[in-house]
């Protein structure tokens, strides 16, 4: 009886997940990804941001195609040498997250990008960022607001150039 219970309890959660996936399908990015010609920024590496209040580093790299590739936060490390090791580790399965993609625009000396993110429940939801280019090596962005909630909100980042001859490739399965 106990295994007729279990049986009937994961098939019924299995049709509830894949019932879910119906309803809930991802947001499209509202930018069309156009490619970058500009030369704003440096384009041969990657962009950091340091978060000393929690302790960790993001990475963004920038593709002449419009595309963002975005890594994980690596928590209680600022040690970029060892964040690059990591990175070319988890390279595939970078490559592989759709919430790790989008796409960025330059429009004078602002830039502005979209990926996706992942909300509690449901498909995924669009990011959206923006900020100002202060030189070719940095840019800081300002402000980011969440389709799912249809809020603003205020940020303070700077983004840091640092040279990469490992830069992954932009070819994704998620923007055309």
């Amino acid at each position: 009886m106990k295994t007729i219970i279990l049986v009937l309890t994961v098939t019924v959660f299995g049709i509830l997940v894949s019932c879910c996936k119906i309803f809930y399908s991802d947001e499209k990015l509202s930018m069309k990804r156009v490619d970058y010609n500009g030369n704003q920024l440096r384009l041969d590496g990657y962009y950091y941001y340091y978060n000393s209040n929690e302790d960790y580093t993001m990475i963004s790299f920038l593709y002449r195609n419009g595309t963002v590739l975005s890594t994980r936060a690596y928590y209680l490390s600022n040690d970029l040498d060892a964040i690059e090791k990591r990175m070319i580790q988890e390279h595939e399965s970078l490559r592989k997250d759709k919430t790790r993609w989008g796409v960025f625009t330059i429009f004078g000396s602002r830039i502005g990008y979209e990926r996706w993110a992942a909300p509690d429940e449901g498909g995924l939801t669009v990011w959206r960022r923006s900020g100002h280019i202060e030189n070719d090596t940095t840019y800081s962005i300002t402000e980011e607001h969440f389709s799912y909630n249809n809020k603003k909100y205020d940020v303070n980042e700077t983004w840091h150039f640092k040279q990469f001859d490992h830069k992954p490739d932009s070819t994704n399965n998620y923007i055309k």
